[in-house]
């Protein structure tokens, strides 16, 4: 059926793997490799495919390098888990090994935002732009909660961690994609079905992420902390929201207060979009990033 097909990437991906800290990374690459490069950040549980439908949108010729996050999509699984702080150091090495020598252009959704803007902060010099996609840090957390985060921490390792629901076909993961972002339609829904899952043992379907993602950080969030890398980034910075009304908009000043934290901020929101802007609108979100890159 015709409704049914996955969505057809308009600009094909190449992969590859690279170590990383004992891990095998994989990375995603799209575009001349002589263009300027663009190192692109997924988010929580998700994989480097998710920027297909931004990428295939973009009407310049850039290098797209996505990778996957350690514990997620075809990257190595950590036996030790995971901490933020690890995100950082992976990163770090990764430019090296990618672009040594020169500032880079950061895109980041989510959690590969926070990841991106923290390390602009502590890096500088290694990053010429970032663009950060919903993500612009976090509420704080209660210092109240500190005991009960640190004993279901404790817990997760003791007991394992939840283990992943099977699914009999790609059809009921995209079923279950658009249950959780309703802008998504079919066709990208299979498509990211297609790209974030692997196939088990016994013949059945599972999210490809490390179960073990869904244990939290030991350590729990401080917005002063963020808001200090914040103030040391140099890179010219372009926020992108969606016009939904999140915790942040509830604080004191809104976004814009967090905003003029940074140097060179410019700050937009998409219409009509979740947490999820590149999927639901990404030929805007495309069109935005592009103008404030400028020519490639």
């Amino acid at each position: 059926m015709t409704d049914m097909a996955a969505y057809k990437p308009r600009k094909t991906a190449s992969c590859e793997f690279i170590e990383i800290r004992g891990l095998k990374c994989h990375l995603r690459k799209w575009g001349p490799a002589d263009a300027p490069p663009l190192i692109l950040l997924h988010g929580s549980r998700d994989c480097g495919a998710t920027f297909q439908f931004m990428i295939d949108a973009f009407a310049g010729d850039y290098h797209f390098i996505a990778p996957d996050w350690r514990g997620y999509g075809r990257t190595d699984w950590n036996p030790q888990g995971y901490w933020f702080q690890d995100y950082l150091v992976d990163l770090d090495i990764l430019l090296d090994a990618l672009v040594p020598g020169q500032p880079v252009t950061l895109i980041g959704h989510s959690l590969g935002g926070q990841v991106a803007g923290i390390y602009a902060g502590v890096r500088p010099s290694r990053v010429a732009k970032l663009v950060a996609l919903d993500a612009f840090g976090l509420t704080d957390s209660d210092p109240q909660d500190a005991p009960d985060l640190l004993a279901r921490f404790i817990d997760t390792w003791r007991e394992g961690p939840e283990s992943s629901r099977p699914y009999e076909t790609l059809l009921q993961m995209a079923e279950r994609l658009q249950r959780t972002n309703g802008r998504l339609t079919m066709d990208k829904a299979l498509f990211l079905a297609a790209e974030s899952s692997r196939l088990r043992p016994d013949g059945l379907l599972e999210w490809a992420f490390d179960p073990m993602h869904r244990a939290p950080f030991a350590i729990a969030h401080r917005t002063a902390e963020w808001a200090a890398c914040m103030t040391r980034i140099e890179a010219s910075v372009l926020w992108l929201a969606s016009d939904r009304t999140s915790r942040i908009d509830a604080e004191p000043g809104g976004l814009a207060a967090r905003a003029a934290l940074v140097k060179h901020v410019v700050c937009n929101r998409v219409a009509d979009t979740s947490h999820n802007l590149h999927h639901d609108r990404p030929a805007e979100v495309a069109r935005i990033v592009e103008a404030f890159l400028g020519k490639p």
